[in-house]
């Protein structure tokens, strides 16, 4: 096949390497102007964004279908502009893919549809905000709304410190605001597959956060079939049906920021593809052709499929800083990569157990002895939050 990759990011770089590891026949190219040390992929130096000449790019090369990466790319009309072209492509409407891009939106949606999401209040004032949190019950959650550029969602516990944020936010006049109830309860990002009509579940993932390192475990064992059964119904066909009363389909990747209780979840954001390192995780464990997979979803064609192939394994990551690796890693461990800051590893086991002593043997091959107890000790720290 011969398939484009819109996008220039860790994402774009790990999928191509994925597809061509399944299948060396494949013709990959990627918009970016970094070059390829392994020819898993062709470079193309087209900016993400100039969706035209994406396109055209397309046309005269005979290609197949295009997955894409790019958040520029979709709030710019990729999708919309293939459509029209009959290009089969892998993303959403640019409209349709608003409820990722600005929680304001996503809120009001969920609102509407009756999706579990925290108690929430939508702000562009500073003095009806200030208001809100000082009849609040702490800790509350603020995030910005418009999360192209950056997703900030930080914790508050008093009002001192929630009130200097919203000077600090506000200090744009054209800033709004999401001020949300705190939920105690299991933070997991889980992802889904759709063409707009069906949706397929991917993977779970949960992320602790370290001081030179990100933890990423997958699946979580806190995601039972029943529980992705009752998300679907509740809170993903609902909206897949809402979009595409008004916005196109949304076709691609779609993830969603949960919280966990028992048999109940709380939707908190949806996101357009995979986020930070998990897309690290997923092509750990899966078992299927991949690029057909894809191919199938931009062409709107999923059907009744309900499921994918993933390996009866855990896959266990850390994202340590670079500043404390002080060996270069191997070149044919597919499931190391790194961005311009951490060196990403993964290593899968048939228990998290096995699949973290496993990474951890190998972390201390790379790490001097120092570095390397201290990630040690801090991901135990990590564990037992």
């Amino acid at each position: 096949m011969k398939i484009l990759i819109a996008g220039s990011d860790l994402n774009a770089l790990l999928l191509a390497k994925y597809l061509k590891m399944q299948r060396n026949e494949h013709d990959i190219y990627i918009t970016t102007d970094i070059e390829c040390s392994d020819n898993s992929y062709t470079p193309v130096d087209i900016k993400e964004n100039d969706i035209q000449a994406i396109c055209d790019f397309v046309k005269y090369n005979q290609i197949e279908f295009t997955v894409v990466t790019s958040s520029l790319a979709i709030i710019n009309g990729i999708a919309d502009l293939f459509n029209k072209e009959g290009f089969p492509i892998a993303a959403p409407f640019s409209e349709a893919a608003r409820v990722t891009f600005f929680n304001s939106i996503a809120k009001k949606v969920m609102y509407k549809l009756k999706i579990n999401t925290p108690r929430f209040g939508i702000f562009d004032r500073e003095n009806i905000a200030a208001d809100y949190i000082r009849r609040a019950k702490f800790p509350i959650v603020i995030m910005n709304d418009f999360t192209l550029a950056e997703r900030n969602c930080n914790v508050y516990r008093s009002y001192r410190k929630a009130r200097l944020a919203l000077q600090e936010i506000f200090e744009n006049p054209n800033e709004k605001i999401v001020i949300e109830n705190y939920l105690d309860a299991s933070l997991i990002y889980i992802y889904f597959l759709t063409d707009g009509y069906n949706a397929v579940p991917l993977i779970s993932v949960e992320r602790k956060d370290g001081k030179n390192f990100t933890q990423i475990t997958a699946p979580s064992e806190k995601i039972t079939e029943k529980l992705i059964q009752s998300i679907l119904k509740n809170a993903l066909f609902p909206l897949l049906d809402d979009i595409a009363k008004f916005e196109g389909t949304y076709s691609g990747i779609i993830g969603m920021k949960i919280k966990v209780q028992g048999d109940d979840f709380y939707v908190l954001e949806y996101y357009n593809g995979f986020q930070y390192y998990d897309l690290q995780a997923f092509l750990s464990l899966v078992d299927e052709d991949l690029a057909e997979l894809l191919y199938e979803t931009s062409e709107k064609r999923l059907g009744t499929r309900n499921s994918i192939e993933l390996e009866d394994k855990f896959s266990y990551t850390l994202a340590v800083r670079k500043t404390e690796i002080n060996s270069s890693i191997e070149e044919d461990d597919y499931f190391a990569t790194e961005d311009d800051t951490n060196l990403i590893i993964t290593k899968t086991a048939s228990t998290m157990n096995f699949a973290k002593k496993d990474l951890e043997e190998y972390l201390e091959t790379i790490c001097n002895k120092e570095t390397y107890e201290n990630i040690i000790n801090s991901t135990k720290e990590v564990l037992r939050i």
